[in-house]
């Protein structure tokens, strides 16, 4: 029999692991665990990463060219414009369309002029060449006047009129031989500007490449592709990407083209309608993954194997000194180590452990705490948990006291005040218990008999062992079933009136809350402070919530009417921002409804709605500037546009969807002056503009709408205090003086 228990326990023994061996076996399966984490996060989650990266990089700088490219090209395409409208300074570019300038060295000089300024004012504007229609004059370049006779004479002199499409009235021409008289390959606009009285003017604007190779990069791996709203091509030096987009790809994607990996970049802006398009082949990636990968490999091995040799001996060292206290920790505790060394000392102290575990389970003090817990929170029935509460806690009457622990663990703070309650021995003539209800909140239990005034005796104790903390105290209730819980719910009611009062101890009996009144005149103050509001009025509406919130604080009003009468309130200010078309999200980046309700205190209350206020007529004096600097911009340009016709208030409301009374009202705080005043000091200085142009005073009067120029030389004198001939006599004969 002894042979057949040898051979079980030698076979039990071929089974069981070393601790030793499974230690470091554990530890290798976590290295592992960890290095195929790593290789996950390094090699998989890392490329992924990587490759995002390097599209959200080549994305954001890609549009930034597109974003270049396109100012340059609506720079240009915008001189039509500008140069072609019916405007006194546009006069040089629209007269050889009303007559023939040829053999006029004066209107020719003047438009040469212009053109060269045109010219030096857009660095890749090339060339410039315009065909009036009504007098059959062509301009080529930036100086060659021609007289055309014929349809053969205007395509030669103008190569890309040919191939205009009658049907539109702007065009983007292929880059190609479309300008006279160089071969030099460019982006050719063209528009055409129809005139009633005068037929079309076609002007054809010559863009350089440089536009385009300037604030974009094109090699071997990457090429641009520039095509109109029908995807024609514009400007490419790679056509495959046509053929792509005829496919109707997204504004980013991956595809192939003629077996490469390549990504497209596409974007069409709104204002010319134009498709950008730049291809990076995806090679490029790959070369820059490549030498990262494979450095990444070898350091990762490295330190794989660096961890392994590492965590090997640090499994060992820590075997050794773990025995070597586990043994130590045995001998002290009485416990022998047998044979079987630290796996049998360490099945001896867990079963230490749990005794004393199921110990602290069963103590006795603790249950009576979890059963007061369960009744004041309601968490079981309090019937079948009253009897064992009253087991220790004999008395007839009770009291509960609410302490806010500021911050601190309820759980600690509870088990502190018990510990002080036991080392003073108050168990003599009272019963105290200390339990916290939530991670801030710990409750006092005071249970006496007969003389009362040990339970105000108990009351004075439990304050000062709360230091400076708030202490909130329930009514004295009888000990009978509902006893304990209607205390501790008479100390929250009374907690709640910390909202009101910031003293540090609050007593159901100095509130008397059974007196205490539910309704008010707060409905009458919400119209006053509404007033305010309407009227802007900051103080006063500051003086009536003050008024107001003291009258709530010392009236006797139940919380309820309060914390009502103040989200009325708030509901007033948010209502005043609705009637305002201001956002609570945007001005304050919350709604000031639900905030108001989280405020602790009618003071806090105060500054917070006052400080709402100020912030709320600050938004509303931001976009009172913002609009009245909108309108005066508008003015400016309605004027400055019609200062030679007759300007009527009228016509001007018009412009701004306004009503001439609302407009009369607001000119002089928007402009400085009324508007009488204004249009004749514009008037004046245009007529100034005119003597410096030499002008004669007639012309000049009847230019401007003036009755006579008579009345027009009465009103100079009385603004000026000369009249038009001398001031250009003296006054600007002087300045051409001082110019020489």
């Amino acid at each position: 029999m002894s042979g057949m228990n040898g051979r079980g326990k030698s076979s039990h023994m071929r089974f069981r692991l070393p601790f030793r061996v499974g230690l470091l076996v554990v530890d290798l399966a976590a290295i592992i665990l960890l290095s195929l984490f790593n290789y996950r996060v390094y090699f998989v989650e890392g490329r992924t990463s990587y490759e995002q990266n390097f599209m959200d990089y080549e994305r954001n700088v890609t549009y930034m060219a597109f974003n270049n490219i396109e100012k340059q090209l609506i720079s240009v395409m915008e001189i039509p414009d500008m140069y072609f409208s019916q405007v006194a300074q546009n006069d040089a570019m629209l007269r050889p369309q009303r007559e023939d300038i040829i053999g006029e060295p004066e209107h020719v000089k003047s438009l040469i002029d212009l053109l060269y300024r045109i010219r030096n004012s857009y660095p890749y504007l090339y060339s410039m060449d315009i065909y009036y229609e009504n007098t059959g004059t062509a301009l080529t370049g930036f100086g060659n006047l021609h007289e055309v006779d014929d349809l053969v004479e205007l395509n030669a002199l103008l190569p890309w009129f040919s191939s205009l499409d009658d049907s539109l009235s702007t065009q983007l021409l292929p880059m190609g031989v479309n300008s006279y008289p160089t071969s030099q390959p460019v982006i050719t606009y063209v528009r055409v500007i129809p005139y009633a009285s005068w037929g079309n003017i076609y002007v054809a604007l010559h863009i350089l490449p440089t536009a385009v190779s300037a604030f974009i990069t094109e090699d071997a791996i990457r090429s641009f592709y520039l095509s109109d709203p029908d995807n024609r091509m514009i400007y490419a030096k790679d056509d495959r990407i046509g053929t792509v987009l005829a496919g109707a790809l997204g504004p980013e994607a991956k595809t192939s083209i003629d077996g490469e990996d390549v990504v497209l970049f596409s974007y069409v802006f709104p204002d010319s309608g134009l498709r950008y398009t730049y291809l990076i082949d995806f090679n490029l990636f790959r070369q820059l993954t490549f030498s990262q990968n494979r450095q990444l490999t070898i350091i990762f091995m490295v330190s794989l194997i660096l961890n392994i040799l590492v965590l090997s001996g640090l499994t060992y060292l820590n075997y050794i000194i773990y025995r070597k206290h586990i043994h130590r920790f045995s001998e002290n505790a009485g416990l022998p180590v047998s044979g079987e060394g630290i796996d049998a000392s360490l099945s001896s102290m867990t079963a230490q452990i749990m005794n004393l575990h199921h110990t602290a389970e069963s103590a006795k003090e603790l249950r009576h705490i979890n059963a007061v817990r369960s009744i004041l929170l309601s968490r079981m029935d309090g019937s079948r948990l009253y009897p064992q509460v009253y087991e220790k806690f004999a008395g007839r009457f009770v009291r509960c006291c609410i302490i806010e622990s500021d911050g601190r663990e309820g759980d600690l703070m509870a088990n502190m005040l018990n510990e002080q309650f036991r080392q003073d021995n108050v168990e003599g003539i009272a019963s105290v218990l200390c339990t916290f209800i939530s991670p801030s909140s710990v409750v006092v239990l005071i249970i006496v008999d007969e003389e009362l005034h040990l339970l105000d005796e108990m009351t004075g104790k439990t304050l000062s062992l709360a230091s400076d903390l708030n202490v909130d105290i329930g009514r004295l209730a009888a000990v009978d079933d509902d006893g304990l819980r209607e205390s501790f719910l008479s100390a929250q009611e009374v907690a709640r009136y910390r909202f009101l009062y910031q003293t540090r101890l609050l007593t159901y009996d100095a509130l008397d809350l059974a007196r205490r009144r539910g309704n008010g005149n707060h409905v009458k103050v919400v119209d006053q402070l509404e007033k305010d509001l309407n009227s802007q009025q900051t103080d006063a509406f500051s003086s009536h919530l003050t008024t107001f919130l003291d009258e709530l604080a010392h009236g006797g009003y139940t919380i309820q009417y309060c914390l009502s009468a103040v989200y009325d309130i708030a509901v007033a200010v948010y209502g005043y921002m609705l009637r305002n078309q201001l956002d609570t999200w945007i001005v304050f980046g919350y709604d000031i409804r639900e905030y108001a309700k989280t405020l602790g205190n009618l003071e806090l209350f105060r500054d917070w709605l006052v400080q709402s206020v100020d912030a709320i007529y600050r938004a509303l004096r931001q976009r009172a500037e913002s609009v009245d600097s909108d309108i005066k911009q508008q003015i400016g340009l309605i004027i400055n546009r019609e200062i030679e016709n007759d300007i009527s208030l009228s016509m001007i409301a018009d412009e701004l969807g306004m009503k001439p009374y609302e407009l009369s009202r607001i000119f002089s705080k928007i402009m400085g002056k009324n508007y009488i005043d204004y249009i004749k000091d514009k008037k004046l200085m245009k007529a100034v503009e005119f003597l410096r142009q030499g002008m004669a005073v007639q012309d000049i009067a009847k230019r401007l709408g003036y009755r006579s120029p008579q009345y027009f030389i009465r009103i100079f004198k009385e603004n000026f205090g000369t009249t038009p001939y001398q001031y250009r006599k003296t006054v600007l004969d002087s300045e051409g003086e001082d110019r020489q």
